[in-house]
């Protein structure tokens, strides 16, 4: 029995880690994140990295498990994502540090993952990129160069107009779907 338990505890770590793999590379593709000459896969930004997601798995995934998080808790949390990645990646960052674009990519995605997994209560929010962009009126806008929350809200909105009675995160689900 305790070998199954840690059997499947294994797995779900595996399957855990590379989501966070997935959700790293899709939050920080295409968003000019680091300083120029900064190679993104070596040193100081692996330790960023690991930094970042050790942060979000420890203090603030675990915030959505058993019980719903309201909207503007959600916002709380990635503007603390915000300040916090600023912190500890005041070396690596580009001139615009880490936005919240990037932000809200990064703590949406690994949400929409560990909800999909059954890990945690529907998340408020859907990770915003182009897609989720194109279908709103702000198509053309890029999600990489949102860099406050009155951007992302407003984004938000449109989309919680376009999925009606839906939530914004079943929404989301839909139109991935269709691709």
């Amino acid at each position: 029995m305790c070998l199954t338990i840690r059997r499947m505890n294994a797995k779900h770590d595996y399957l855990v880690s590379e989501l966070w793999i997935l959700a790293w590379n899709a939050s920080v593709q295409h968003a000019r994140l680091y300083r120029q000459g900064i190679e993104p896969s070596l040193g100081e930004t692996r330790l960023f990295r690991q930094k970042v997601i050790r942060y979000l798995s420890s203090q603030v995934i675990p915030r959505y498990s058993k019980v719903g998080i309201n909207e503007g808790q959600h916002y709380k949390h990635i503007a603390e994502l915000v300040t916090y990645a600023n912190s500890v990646g005041e070396t690596v960052l580009g001139q615009l540090g880490y936005k919240y674009g990037v932000a809200q990519k990064l703590l949406n995605l690994a949400l929409k993952y560990h909800w999909c997994l059954g890990a945690i209560t529907e998340p408020p929010h859907c990770p915003v990129d182009r897609i989720v962009i194109d279908k709103t009126r702000f198509s053309g806008k890029s999600w990489t160069m949102i860099v406050q929350k009155s951007e992302y809200q407003t984004i938000i909105e449109d989309i919680k107009r376009l999925a009606g009675a839906q939530s914004v995160a079943m929404w989301e689900l839909s139109i991935y779907s269709r691709r």
